[in-house]
């Protein structure tokens, strides 16, 4: 298939659309052009800093047009979770987009729940991972909700939730519930209306592509984050991608 016979394109955020900071070269331009042309434009992504409300409100502010229901983060898929669940109380591990999710589920967050759910958390410490590490010695379930290695931002990367994610598999089990788990899936099934023969799933990471070709649509690496043209060389089958683009400036010009 040609790049523009797609008529649905789902984007990562951090490090394929912007650095949190700015968006990257390209991004403004092929956003409004897919919206210009009439495709159908969503965003997905692991962060949970932010609310999927926010983080329409943040992709606006910086030029690309978006509403929350084009929105699908996995503090949104965590609370998902909960809810199918008939979850109650739960240990939240993050920062206001996730705190936001659960609320909207009116799931109460207490210290002393039983399951938790851990997001990027720029303050975690010392005291939130004992409280982890004695809810997983208490049988109790923990959700991730990335597996992300770094956060990078225009002036410099820092560590993002895989850090934390290590430290507390010291003490046992967790269950990821981010991009690419069957978890994510699921709840993107539901929250997109789409055909995947017509739609293309874009990211810069290996678990973008991962779960873009399990959900079977077509897909497109960025090289501007964890995949590199060596990676991609020892890359597994499930994480092999379609197409390979230097920059988003590169896919506009093969759509238009």
């Amino acid at each position: 298939m040609e790049l523009n016979d797609y008529r649905n394109f789902f984007f990562d955020l951090d490090r394929t659309l912007w650095d949190w900071d700015s968006t990257l070269i390209g991004a403004e331009d092929l956003v409004y052009t897919l919206n210009d042309t009439g495709r159908n434009v969503y965003f997905h992504t692991d962060n949970t800093l932010l609310s999927r409300k926010a983080y329409a409100e943040k992709l606006t502010s910086m030029g690309i047009p978006a509403e929350e229901s084009q929105v699908l983060t996995s503090g949104f898929v965590a609370a998902e979770i909960l809810a199918k669940t008939n979850t109650q109380e739960v240990y939240a591990v993050g920062e206001q987009g996730l705190v936001e999710e659960i609320g909207l589920k009116d799931i109460q967050i207490s210290e002393e729940a039983s399951k938790a759910v851990v997001g990027f958390d720029r303050n975690f410490n010392y005291d939130k991972l004992s409280r982890l590490k004695e809810i997983v010695e208490e049988d109790g379930k923990i959700y991730t909700c990335s597996t992300e290695k770094v956060f990078k931002r225009r002036a410099d990367s820092r560590p993002h939730q895989g850090a934390f994610n290590s430290a507390i598999k010291h003490f046992g089990d967790v269950g990821n519930v981010g991009k690419p788990s069957q978890a994510f899936r699921d709840v993107f099934d539901d929250y997109f209306d789409y055909f995947p023969g017509k739609s293309l799933f874009i990211g810069d990471r290996f678990a973008d592509i991962e779960i873009g070709n399990e959900l079977g649509m077509d897909t497109a690496a960025v090289l501007s984050g964890q995949i590199t043209e060596e990676k991609l060389k020892k890359a597994e089958d499930e994480q092999v991608p379609d197409y390979v683009l230097t920059g988003l400036h590169k896919l506009r010009r093969r759509i238009i």
